[in-house]
This record gives C-alpha cells, sequence and structure tokens, in this order.
C-alpha cells in the first residue's frame, strides 16, 4: 500500500487539509470531503513562492486561514472533523510537539490524522544535523511560536546548495533587494542588515525547521505520545520500501 492507497482506503467523512498548495493527498471524494487550510491565500502564496507559478492552476483555494504554530486549533473540534491531512508541513513548524498536542485535543474520538514528513536523507537538508528531541521539549515548554535566526541560519548554511534557481525566485530576491545565499560572492557571510532582510523574508515564508530521518522521527512520534499523553494510537506506519523519501503515518484517536 502506498501514501495515495492509504489515504484512499482510510480517510473518510469530514476532513481537513493543511498547507495543501498544488499538491493536496488524493482522497475518495464519495465518501469524504476536505478543506483546505493554510497561512496564506492562493493569491499570497503564489507571491510568496514566485517558483510554484508554473503550477498556479493546480493550488488549491484556500478555506480556513490558519497559522499552525499560533492558533487553538479548535475549529477541528467546533466543526466536528473527522480527520485532518498534514502532509509535509509538520517539519515547517517552530513547536511539532505543541501542534500534535492541539489535534489531540481536538479531534473526535474515532478521528484520524493522516501525517507525512520528508526523510532528511532524501532532500536537500541532508547535509544538516537532526533535529534533536530535547529541543522541541524545550520549545513546547517555553511555548515557543517564532522561528528563530539560528534555525534560520542553520537552514540557509547547511542545506545542499541548489545548482539552479528558478528565474522567477531570482527576478524576486533582486526586486525586493534579497541576497540569494548566506554568503556573498567570496564565500563571505552577509553584513547584518543583508543577513536581516534574509532572514525576515524566510521568517515570512517557510522553511524546515526541523529535520528527521525515520528512526528519529518514529522516535519523537512515538516518544510525544507517550510523553504527553496524547491520545493517538498509530494505526499504519508505511515502511522504508514503500516511502524510502518520506515517513508516513496513519494516527487514530482514541
Amino acid at each position: 500500500m502506498n501514501k495515495n492507497e492509504l489515504a484512499l482506503k482510510k480517510l473518510k467523512g469530514r476532513g481537513v487539509e493543511f498547507g495543501a498548495l498544488h499538491n493536496p493527498v488524493q482522497i475518495d471524494t464519495k465518501k469524504a470531503s476536505v478543506v483546505y487550510a493554510d497561512k496564506l491565500n492562493k493569491q499570497d502564496a503564489i507571491a510568496a513562492f514566485p517558483e510554484i507559478e508554473d503550477v498556479a492552476n493546480d493550488i488549491v483555494e484556500t478555506d480556513l486561514i490558519v497559522d499552525l504554530d499560533r492558533d487553538s486549533l479548535a475549529f477541528i473540534r467546533e466543526k466536528d472533523v473527522d480527520f485532518v491531512i498534514a502532509n509535509h508541513v509538520i517539519e515547517h513548524l517552530v513547536n511539532p510537539i505543541s501542534f500534535l498536542k492541539r489535534i489531540s485535543d481536538n479531534l473526535k474520538p474515532g478521528g484520524a490524522l493522516f501525517l507525512t514528513v520528508p526523510n532528511k536523507d532524501h532532500t536537500h537538508d541532508k547535509n544538516r544535523k537532526l533535529t534533536r528531541y530535547r529541543s522541541l521539549i524545550s520549545k513546547y515548554y517555553l511555548r515557543t511560536k517564532r522561528l528563530s535566526n539560528e534555525r534560520i541560519r542553520d537552514y540557509l548554511k547547511f542545506k545542499s546548495p541548489v545548482t539552479e534557481i528558478h528565474p522567477r525566485t531570482v527576478e524576486y530576491f533582486e526586486n525586493n533587494g534579497l541576497p540569494l545565499s548566506y554568503y556573498d560572492g567570496n564565500k563571505i557571510p552577509l553584513n547584518p542588515i543583508a543577513r536581516s532582510k534574509l532572514y525576515d523574508y524566510h521568517r515570512q515564508r517557510s522553511i524546515h525547521v526541523h529535520v528527521w530521518n525515520r528512526e528519529t522521527f518514529d522516535f519523537f512520534l512515538r516518544r510525544t505520545i507517550d510523553l504527553f499523553k496524547l491520545k493517538f494510537e498509530i494505526e499504519e506506519a508505511l515502511p522504508s520500501d514503500v516511502s524510502p523519501g518520506e515517513m508516513i503515518y496513519l494516527l487514530r484517536k482514541i
């Protein structure tokens, strides 16, 4: 069973998908319906991500504006949601433990969380250090909601270099006076003013704040469920031979 087959089989009733953009998870529309929630509406998303303008027609319209690091997610309970899809979303969040806890608190018993996460070894994050669980514990108890300069710097310095930057991205950066790299042309770190502008851009946009491989994300998920007594059980976890580039889980609210 692959990711799409799992979603088609398991997701039923009324659902919400976070951060779908141009790649929403497939659902069986005969037994399920979904609304789309994101931090930006479609028009603003295209402006923030100029490289996806080529697939603008495939971007879903945003039904609900939601900041997953700040909002209570009470609408999940208020709208009697049966399932939540977070497909390549949790790695973008500052406080992923808080996110899982808020879903656990608001999703009704029997509801499903369809969760997928990129495996860092198969992405531009392969040179970055794995996220440490103790740092996530700290962010949870400090109620951290703002992306730190430290995490942005880690992303910019250690992500694998992109050999070809989309021309629309280059144009966007030039028009907005943004540097394309953490370093200038002589491999010297940017001056404080240029660096601050670049950090603010990535803070408003979206980066992989946290990086996991299969072993560390499985530990993160199981440890969080246990330590914070989340009302979830792992119903499905697709094996690496089915999904080598990402970790795919179906969690059930108990």
